[in-house]
């Protein structure tokens, strides 16, 4: 009996003991993967790297991940749907730019009727330049693809080609083709709009997370963002050894243009809403036919 009863005691002792399962997330590839390196660099979570929409559209629906990064209005779509994921904080706040080598400059009132890549369709980048473009009535002819990468790809192939890009393909593009001609969709969105940005892309949490999880997540996150902005050789350096690609060089060029900012879903909740406006002008599907319920912001 009393040997039963120590085999039990140190089971016990060796499963309360073991470390927590990491916290695991989906995180596309581009300005949400470099806000989090230091998490990505901890133990403490399980972080899986992705191209496009779909395999975070998958994971929405599977509920395979913890956390996933995500186009706000695609978390939104999702959420009505399955209000499974709710919004932790908005995090990047725009960095999209359109590139082309066969203009002297590059300014809207050249674009009329030109044919424009884009990538990410009915994604935060597709929304963006058909909100501006529609307000300052030009009217391009729209290509899609379906991720940054392979515009880039294109790019590089066909410089004449005018282009939609984000960060970090866009400062990899200036550092290999210098003399690109560039026109920034932020600086056109704030003389559109009046609004200084648009929130890009948020994080969203499972709602059964409890709450030291959800704690450490924004806590962690929080300084990261910190970190990388505010040392952002170093954040390149260990974007390097993660395997993102690109030369420290260029990432650190890509740090200081993605506006990483990490806001958090109560305190982003209005000018996630006007940028849910837009979309309700252009095409309601796109966040799921309505503004989601407040319930979809946590914390409110």
């Amino acid at each position: 009996m009393k040997k039963i009863l120590l085999i039990i005691f140190l089971t016990f002792v060796l499963f309360g003991c073991q470390k927590d399962n990491p916290i695991t997330m989906i995180v596309p590839f581009g300005s949400p993967e470099l806000a989090q390196l230091y998490l990505e660099n901890s133990n403490d979570y399980k972080v899986d790297i992705v191209s496009g929409p779909d395999p975070l559209v998958a994971a929405f629906g599977s509920l395979s991940h913890d956390v996933i990064f995500a186009p706000t209005n695609l978390g939104a779509k999702m959420y009505q749907s399955k209000e499974s994921y709710v919004l932790l904080a908005s995090i990047v706040w725009g960095n999209y730019y359109l590139v082309s080598s066969q203009f002297e400059a590059l300014d809207v009132s050249s674009l009329n009727g030109k044919e424009i890549i884009v990538f990410g369709k009915n994604q935060t980048s597709d929304i963006i330049i058909n909100y501006l473009f529609a307000e300052l009535d030009i009217h391009p002819i729209f290509t899609y693809v379906d991720s940054v990468s392979y515009a880039a790809q294109l790019f590089l192939s066909f410089p004449d080609q005018i282009v939609l890009l984000a960060e970090p393909s866009y400062s990899n593009i200036m550092n290999q083709l210098p003399l690109t001609k560039t026109l920034d969709l932020q600086e056109l969105y704030l003389s559109v709009t009046g609004e200084e940005s648009y929130p890009q892309s948020g994080v969203f949490i499972k709602k059964d997370l409890n709450q030291s999880q959800i704690q450490k997540i924004e806590n962690d996150l929080k300084l990261s963002i910190e970190k990388t902005n505010d040392n952002p050789m170093d954040a390149a350096e260990l974007a390097v050894d993660l395997g993102m690609g690109l030369s420290k060089e260029i990432l650190s060029t890509a740090i200081l243009n993605s506006n990483l900012r990490y806001i958090t879903a109560k305190d982003s909740k209005e000018a996630v809403e006007v940028y849910f406006g837009l979309i309700l002008g252009m095409n309601p599907a796109l966040i799921g036919g309505e503004l989601p319920k407040d319930t979809f912001y946590y914390g409110e």
